[in-house]
């Protein structure tokens, strides 16, 4: 198989899914070696963004996925409906923040950071797959251990956990923003 082809196969698998797409995966239905495979992935969404194409391949979550390019997205949501089933109220954004930082984490701990109890939003991060439990601490009463799932990583357009912004990232921009909106 040339080249060429070896490149359509793996944009043919991504186009098909709707998920992320992990590399693992990818090896074992192409037979490509993994660094073949992300070399394909490279070449293809340079690609895309040298055409200024409608669509792009992001990695996240652990793989890569297809999707259409952001700079659509007003037109797109405008065609197809904006889906807001994912809305997230700041207390469980803020949760969700806790846990995805600190994680593995119990809910004793995320009430004492907190300052209020929060064992219903950890129910709706649940629901919502953003949230897993991960295990119990060795600890008296072994108490439940929290952690972000895949989905969360996918919703967030995150690679791993590792892609998460720096506290201090946060910090800096925060003071930008603030910066920024006395001026106006």
């Amino acid at each position: 198989m040339s080249r060429e082809e070896k490149k359509a196969l793996v944009e043919a698998l991504l186009f098909i899914e709707n998920e992320p797409v992990e590399y693992g995966k990818l090896v074992k239905h192409t037979g490509l070696e993994q660094q073949e495979l992300s070399g394909l992935v490279e070449e293809l969404k340079t690609e895309y963004e040298l055409r200024q194409s409608g669509i792009q391949i992001v990695e996240v979550a652990g793989g890569c996925q297809m999707i259409a390019h952001p700079r659509f997205g007003l037109v797109l949501s405008q065609i197809y409906g904006v889906k807001n089933n994912n809305k997230l109220s700041q207390t469980a954004l803020e949760v969700l923040a806790i846990i995805a930082y600190k994680q593995p984490i119990t809910k004793t701990e995320i009430e004492e950071i907190r300052g209020v109890s929060c064992e219903r939003v950890i129910k709706l991060l649940m629901e919502k797959d953003l949230v897993v439990i991960s295990g119990r601490r060795e600890t008296p009463g072994k108490p439940l251990e929290f952690g972000t799932t895949k989905n969360f990583l996918k919703v967030f357009g995150l690679k791993s956990i590792n892609d998460l912004p720096k506290l201090r990232e946060i910090k800096e921009m925060e003071f930008e923003i603030r910066e920024n909106g006395d001026n106006e």
